[in-house]
């Protein structure tokens, strides 16, 4: 996944685990292999010239998808939002942001 990744924020195309794998294991088709050999080949050498520093390529791959960190909620929070989703368990946008604000809550988080 790093590599894919890592070649779409190089070149422009991001390419999946799956079609690197089959690039590896030759199964793909001669005009694919033909086309990312080349793109597989610059960013290799590129990695190859400058392994045990920071590069580009890995400040570029950290930019291209960060995750969420996971939320933990206390144990009081999380016994509120039980009691209000057991009256309510379909509640409006508007009750949510409420709640979410009443808690100190993102409101993403209220409504997951």
């Amino acid at each position: 996944a790093d590599v894919g990744l890592a070649l779409g924020t190089l070149y422009g195309n991001v390419f999946s685990q799956t079609t690197i794998c089959r690039f590896e294991a030759l199964q793909l088709s001669f005009k694919n292999m033909c086309k990312l050999k080349p793109l597989l080949q610059k960013w290799l050498d590129e990695a190859d010239s400058t392994t045990g520093t920071a590069t580009s390529i890995d400040k570029m791959a950290a930019q291209g998808s960060k995750r969420k960190k996971r939320t933990s909620i206390e144990v009081s929070v999380k016994s509120m939002l039980e009691q209000h989703f057991l009256k309510q368990p379909k509640p409006a946008a508007n009750e949510i942001s409420g709640l979410a604000d009443s808690l100190q809550l993102e409101k993403e988080v209220v409504r997951v």
